[in-house]
C-alpha cells in the first residue's frame, strides 16, 4: 500500500516487527501523539506507517530503553535536529539517571543492613543528655530538594568560603534542620563550621551566634542510612523521660565524608534540643 505521495506504507504488524515496538505500544504512542500513523483506513481502522517513520520509531525505542518517559520523549523528539538542544536535554537526563543510581545504591546499602540485622537493632545506640556550649559559626542556609542534597550544600559552602580570606575554623562542623516536621521535599537546612575568632564572612555566608543548648544525643557510626534508627532511639528516650523538643535537630560531624570517603568510618553526633 502507498500513500498519496507514492511512498510505500507498512501495516502496523510489520512495522512492529521491523521496529521492535509492540502493537500495544504503537497504539499507545499514537494515543499520546508521539508516533501517529501516516494513514488510518477509514473503513477498518487499520494503521499504516511510512518509511520515514522507521527512524522516528528507532529514536523512540532508544530513548525509552534509556529510561525516558513519554513526556521526556515527546519533548526530545522535536529537538533532534537542534544538536545543542538535543545534547543539553540528554545531559539533563544523564544527570537524573546518576541521581537515581545513587538512590538505588543507598537502598541496596540499607537493604543489606536490614538483612544483616533481622532480629536485632542496626547498632548499639546509647542516648545521653548533655549541654552543647555556645558556638560562633560560619553558616550557609538554604531550602534544598531533599536531605540527600545536603552534600551539594557543603560544596556551595566550600566554594563561597574559598572566595575570600581563609576562615579561622574551629573543631566543630555540622548541619541544622529547621523544619518542624520531616519533609519529603523542600528541606530547610543550614550547614556550618565553628569559628575561633571574629571574621567578616564572604558574600553568601553568614556569621551566627548559637546559644548553649541542652540536648539528647547519640553517636552514629557509619553511613547515614542509619539516621532513622538513631532518631528513633533518641525520640524513644525523650518520650520515656517526659521531655519536650526545644529547638531544631542538628548533627555534629566528628568524621565526615570530606575527611574520609569510606562510609564505615563516618562518625556523627545526632542532637535534639530538649526542655523539661
Amino acid at each position: 500500500m502507498s500513500d498519496q505521495s507514492g511512498d510505500y506504507l507498512v501495516g502496523i504488524g510489520d512495522f512492529s516487527r521491523f521496529t521492535m515496538l509492540s502493537v500495544r505500544m504503537l497504539r499507545h504512542y499514537d494515543e499520546r501523539g508521539l508516533l501517529t500513523p501516516a494513514h488510518v483506513d477509514p473503513y477498518n481502522g487499520y494503521r499504516y506507517y511510512s518509511s520515514a517513520q522507521f527512524r522516528v520509531a528507532g529514536r523512540i525505542r532508544a530513548l525509552r530503553d534509556a529510561g525516558c518517559g513519554i513526556g521526556q520523549i515527546a519533548a526530545l523528539l522535536p529537538a533532534y535536529d537542534d544538536e545543542v538542544a538535543w545534547r543539553s536535554a540528554l545531559d539533563r537526563h544523564a544527570t537524573s539517571l546518576a541521581a537515581a543510581a545513587q538512590q538505588i545504591d543507598r537502598q541496596r546499602s540499607l537493604l543489606a543492613t536490614i538483612r544483616n540485622h533481622i532480629k536485632e537493632p542496626f547498632m548499639s545506640i546509647t542516648v545521653e543528655e548533655r549541654t552543647v556550649p555556645a558556638l560562633t559559626v560560619l553558616s550557609l542556609r538554604r531550602t534544598i530538594p531533599t536531605y540527600a542534597a545536603e552534600t551539594e550544600l557543603w560544596y556551595e559552602f566550600d566554594r563561597l568560603a574559598k572566595s575570600g580570606t581563609t576562615p579561622p575554623y574551629g573543631a566543630r562542623a555540622g548541619a541544622t534542620y529547621f523544619d518542624d516536621d520531616y519533609r519529603e521535599t523542600g528541606v530547610d537546612v543550614a550547614v556550618w563550621v565553628e569559628l575561633t575568632k571574629e571574621f567578616v564572612p564572604p558574600t553568601g555566608l553568614a556569621v551566627e551566634q548559637i546559644p548553649a543548648r541542652r540536648v539528647a544525643w547519640a553517636t552514629m557510626y557509619g553511613a547515614y542510612e542509619q539516621t532513622a534508627a538513631v532518631c528513633e532511639a533518641v525520640g524513644t528516650w525523650i518520650a520515656e523521660k517526659g521531655y519536650t523538643l526545644a529547638g531544631p535537630m542538628f548533627n555534629i560531624c566528628v568524621v565526615s565524608p570530606a575527611q574520609d570517603p569510606n562510609p564505615d568510618n563516618w562518625v556523627t553526633e545526632v542532637n535534639f534540643p530538649i526542655a523539661g
